[in-house]
């Protein structure tokens, strides 16, 4: 396990990381979310060691192993697959040696001698070593590792310079899981795998006996997997029990409550504010007007909820209409020396089709998608696409696209027309990419920020077909959803690949299964294809085969010219009038009812404050409840007590709008009496 204890980290003005605060226990596995560049591989380096906080630290307790795996990073070896596995059992294999050097010189040592005793004592210690890491099972270990990533027999005895990136990178996550550390931190280990490698690995660290922290946007993944996440935005860290779906029920839960508790405290300030306004310059008023004034320099201001931080926000612009059949694929074969990847293989493709090619590691998909994108030339049989087709294609891999020496804008203008030139930096500001930004260099671009580019490049194109070799690597779950959108509004045709189950769910119409060399069609999204599958396999076990006017005020006619009312007013009411004895009497009953009415004006609103000074004190214990660490994250405490905190903010709003009207009352029947 491992306990995330205030760390805080900020690169000059932009803070990465506010003291964030979290714990993994043994056995458990967390996943960190959130938008790219919140700083999501910042808090795995931080816990991984490689990297310092400005404030706060990472406890791991004594002799904790850790194992890390970056986002990307090449492995320049000329080892075999296998031989660089076998470095992660260095170790044992010196035990192993050792051994035979022991047992060498235990021959030629008597057996009670001081010297046999110690070199039986070390001999043991290795021996229970090697077999507590079961040594002797190394190989067999590594060949099921390697072929869970996807690895066929062959593949582990080639050397690892021969395999491109992700295969490399998959190598890598293999080393990783072999090593078996007490700690795992997995840095988007799904971005090379296929589904079917994605679920091995699911299986492979639900396993784990230790503890795991991973940065992911596989939705369908995490949900499978996960105990907990832990959300990264603008610096704050936010916890949450429970898989992705219920994080996201748990978020917008917490974000209700403090918007709620937002406006209640906005309420209460402006209540405040009001009697300060109203009685201000009273001097009758003055102490409760200083009681107001300090209440609301203590308040301590509840933030109201952030909007999420900004994502890609784009579509395909309309696709021309082109031929109602796109294109035709016929015989299409293709050799990798003696290794048959695909045997003439038929494929068409309709207007307004989005289709997936899916199938294991090595199955042909990616072989398949560059020869549909006129990228592989080397093959057997014919692609012929329909009139005024125009297609674009994104590589799984960016080295084929895009030059490492260009600048942002400078490698989005090299592939945008002139009439889109004087847009380029309103378009790229849509994919995130403002200010400065715009000239970093693709070779210090991120993962995400290189795809975004791509994406954004595939907008100054006329296609009306998109070839899309894994378009949702190192994107984002608020990305994902944009081009999942894009992607149904796009009124063009696409063959896609992607590990995402939930993106092609939403986006394709048909599925076609790449296995054997060959290639079979099934309607539907992957779902549907699943449902297809486990039909078949259930046919063939049984052998069932086939399958609210003011009114003018009126004015009397006045021979002798115009009044001054004014002037007659004031005459009028400098001529003194003579009181009777009955209009005595009545003034006299009226101002002692008028008195009587003050009394209890005054005791109502002596009343009033003490229930309103309660009220305060009731709503100061819940907000120090709420605040406190062991109360804020548990989401069903914190609805009742935020409950309880609303009614209470309702019933002392309705009290003091009561007291203020009885306050005016008051102040107008003291005015009357004087």
């Amino acid at each position: 396990m491992f306990d995330v204890q205030g760390v805080s980290l900020a690169y000059g003005e932009r803070i990465i990381l506010r003291n964030a605060s979290f714990k993994v226990e043994d056995g458990e596995r967390a996943a960190v979310i959130g938008p790219n560049g919140t700083g999501k591989t910042t808090l795995l380096r931080i816990v991984a060691g490689l990297l310092q906080p400005e404030t706060g630290r990472v406890a791991l307790p004594k002799n904790t192993e850790v194992g890390y795996l970056p986002q990307d990073l090449e492995l320049h070896s000329e080892k075999t697959a296998l031989e660089e596995c076998r470095l992660v059992f260095a170790e044992l294999l010196e035990h192993e040696r050792e051994m035979r050097e022991l047992e060498d010189r235990m021959t030629r040592v008597p057996h009670d001698s001081p010297e046999f005793e110690t070199i039986a004592g070390r001999y043991e210690f290795l021996l229970h070593e090697t077999q507590r890491r079961d040594l002797y099972s190394m190989d067999s270990t590594i060949g099921r590792v390697l072929d869970g990533l996807g690895f066929k027999p062959a593949d582990q005895n080639r050397p690892c310079s021969e395999f491109s990136g992700g295969w490399q990178m998959r190598i890598l996550l293999a080393k990783i899981l072999l090593q078996n550390p007490d700690v795992l931190l997995l840095d988007e280990p799904t971005n090379h795998l296929d589904i079917e490698s994605i679920q091995w690995l699911g299986e492979w660290l639900r396993q784990h006996e230790g503890s795991v922290l991973m940065v992911s946007h596989e939705r369908s993944f995490m949900d499978a997997l996960v105990m907990k996440v832990i959300e990264v935005e603008r610096g704050d860290v936010v916890v949450y029990r429970g898989n992705y779906t219920q994080s996201l029920e748990k978020r917008a839960e917490r974000r209700e409550m403090q918007r709620r508790t937002y406006e209640n405290q906005q309420r209460e300030i402006a209540h405040k504010q009001k009697f300060i306004d109203r009685f201000r310059y009273q001097a009758s008023k003055a102490a409760l007007v200083q009681s107001r004034v300090k209440q609301l320099e203590k308040i301590e201001k509840v933030e109201p909820p952030q909007e999420d931080q900004g994502t890609i926000s784009f579509r395909f612009p309309p696709a021309p209409r082109g031929s109602r059949e796109v294109l035709q694929a016929e015989g299409i074969t293709k050799r990798y020396g003696s290794n048959t990847v695909l045997q003439n293989v038929d494929f068409e493709l309709h207007r307004g089709e989005k289709v997936a090619l899916v199938g294991v590691n090595g199955a042909g998909k990616t072989t398949l998608m560059r020869i549909l994108a006129s990228r592989d030339p080397e093959h057997e049989g014919a692609v012929n696409y329909g009139a005024t087709i125009e297609h674009a294609y994104f590589a799984q891999y960016d080295r084929e696209d895009m030059h490492p020496d260009n600048t942002v804008l400078s490698e989005f203008l090299s592939a945008a027309p002139l009439s889109v030139s004087d847009k380029a930096r309103g378009i790229l500001g849509a994919f995130l990419f403002t200010g400065d930004d715009v000239e970093k260099k693709i070779s210090v671009l991120s993962g995400g920020e290189r795809t975004r580019l791509r994406l954004a490049k595939m907008l100054c194109g006329n296609a009306n077909l998109l070839l899309l070799d894994e378009p949702t690597n190192h994107l984002d779950i608020g990305s994902r959803l944009t081009l999942e959108e894009a992607l149904r509004q796009y009124e063009g045709s696409c063959v896609l690949v992607s590990h995402d189950r939930y993106f092609l769910d939403n986006v394709v119409t048909r599925v076609v299964e790449i296995g054997g060399a060959r290639a079979a069609s099934y309607p539907g999204n992957y779902s549907d294809y699943l449902r297809l599958k486990t039909l078949q396999q259930e046919r063939a076990a049984t052998g069932n085969g086939n399958s609210a006017p003011q009114s003018k005020p009126s004015t009397a006619a006045n021979p002798d010219g115009p009044v001054d009312a004014s002037a007659l007013a004031a005459q009028l009411s400098s001529v003194p009038k003579k009181e009777t004895h009955a209009e005595r009497r009545a003034r006299q009953d009226r101002e002692k009812q008028q008195r009587n009415r003050l009394r209890k004006l005054k005791k109502e609103i002596a009343e009033h404050e003490e229930i309103l000074y309660q009220f305060e004190q009731a709503i100061a214990e819940i907000e120090n409840r709420m605040a406190d660490p062991a109360t804020s994250q548990d989401f069903e405490k914190l609805a009742k007590l935020n409950a309880k905190l609303e009614e209470i903010h309702t019933r002392k709003a309705d009290t003091e709008t009561a007291w203020l009207e009885k306050q005016e009352e008051a102040e107008t029947l003291e005015s009357a009496l004087t």
